[in-house]
Formats: structure tokens, sequence, C-alpha cells
């Protein structure tokens, strides 16, 4: 095998490259080791065990994460921030449920939200009230990935999407007549952006009036 030098990023991205390709089930010292064309031994030095190779691969998600300095109003750089995050998700559905159900215990990923709690705090809210805006935020954010991988994905515990598409297209209008105008009309990238204006939108009128 390669005796090349390998790093902790090197290490996480081929533990996230596993999930991606079958979940995390599939993640283990030899197969990272074997990902990346290297001894176990040389995993195993970075990630002794399969929680911190997880742990790992989370943080490349989260390392896509758009935290790149912009020089707008801090609603812009919370939506920008919001909108990447899905977007990482989604790029990654099988550790998408990882991701959003596993508390983060490295630095790597701890900087993230470090990084939106010094926004939300300079613009004048309290540390704890920040954590609960974030946490507020990832919410919003995880769960609408979820649902909405759960509908793309049918190989991820959802239905392939011709099957979604025929039972809403043929709901009896006589039984269900708003459902069966309604839901023929799903637009993700509408709906989601529809939950982060109410988010943002509440979060201006607290600087404003100092009330929810």
């Amino acid at each position: 095998m390669n005796e090349r030098v390998i790093t902790e990023l090197d290490v996480g991205a081929g533990a996230l490259a596993l999930i991606d390709a079958s979940g995390p089930a599939a993640v283990s010292v030899e197969a990272v080791a074997s990902q990346l064309a290297v001894p176990a031994g040389h995993v195993e030095a970075i990630a002794s065990t399969t929680a911190v190779l997880i742990d790992l691969a989370c943080d490349r998600v989260y390392a896509e994460v758009d935290l790149r300095p912009m020089d707008v109003p801090w609603p812009d750089r919370l939506r920008t921030y919001s909108r990447s995050f899905r977007q990482a998700l989604l790029r990654h559905p099988r550790c998408a449920m990882v991701v959003t159900t596993r508390p983060i215990l490295t630095m790597s990923s701890m900087a993230v939200a470090e990084r939106a709690l010094s926004e939300l705090i300079a613009e004048g809210f309290e540390p704890e009230e920040a954590n609960r805006i974030l946490l507020v935020i990832v919410a919003f954010v995880s769960g609408h990935a979820l649902i909405e991988i759960g509908t793309r994905f049918d190989d991820i515990g959802g239905h392939d999407a011709a099957t979604v598409e025929s039972f809403r297209s043929s709901l009896p209008a006589g039984e269900l007549p708003v459902a069966s105008q309604a839901v023929n009309h799903v637009d993700r990238d509408a709906e989601f952006e529809v939950g982060l204006k109410f988010i943002i939108d509440g979060l201006e009128r607290n600087l404003l009036h100092g009330s929810p």
C-alpha cells in the first residue's frame, strides 16, 4: 500500500465518501484505510474508533458551509449561511441524518457554530439568546433538508418521485377539495425561503422593538 502521509482532513473525507456511498454502517478504520489506499495503522493513528471517524466525516460536511466574510447586513449573512448549510446536507443525503442528529464533539465543527454565534452577538443579541436563535435556525434547516431528502431519495426511506406524483395527482376533489388543488404544487426552494423569511423577519423585529 501507498505509504503517503495522511491528515485528519483526508480521514474525514474518506469516511464521508463511505457514508455517501453506503451509509454510516460502512465506516470502519479498515474501510477508510482501503478508501484512502493506506495501511489501517495510519488511519487508526488519527481516528481509532468508528465514532471519531463519523465525527470527522461530519466535519467535512460542516466545512462546506459558506462562512466567507461578506460586506452585507447580518440578515443577509444569516440567509447565506442557512442556504449553504441546506445545500451541504442535500449534497450528502446519507450523512445528513448523522450530521443533524449528532452532537458536535470536534473543534472544527464547533468553529462553525462559533462564527454564527459571534455574528449574532455582534448585532446585539445576548449569548444565551444567540444560542437559542442558532439552534432554531439549525433545526429549521435540518428538518427541511431531511424532508426534502425523504422525497428525493427513495432508497433513504422515501418514495420515488413518480409514486408521489401519481398519488397526489389522483386525489379526489370531491373528498379532498383543498388538498387535491394544493399538494400538487410543491416547490421546496420556495418553501424553504418562506420559512427562512419568517425566522429572519422575527429576529429583525426583536432587535428593533425588543420583543419576539
